[in-house]
């Protein structure tokens, strides 16, 4: 992870796979809130450690949806 920016809520998540997940809404101590893209919208705890880039505005993954939400 670059430690040279800080994840902001209204920042972009996109998976491993390079798919858009959603936005980022709040920043836990371990987890990383994002409300989800799509009709439903639900919200999906990403972990921290799952943070492989980020770079202004972006936040990419190291996981696909479906493992992040296998963690649920």
């Amino acid at each position: 992870m670059d430690a040279g920016f800080e994840i902001q809520p209204g920042w972009t998540v996109w998976d491993r796979d390079g798919k858009e997940l959603g936005t980022v809404i709040s920043l836990e101590p371990k987890t990383i809130v994002v409300k989800e893209n799509g009709i439903l919208g639900g919200q999906i705890s990403v972990p921290r450690t799952a943070v492989e880039e980020v770079e202004t505005s972006r936040v990419e993954l190291s996981m696909t949806r479906s493992e992040l939400k296998a963690l649920s």
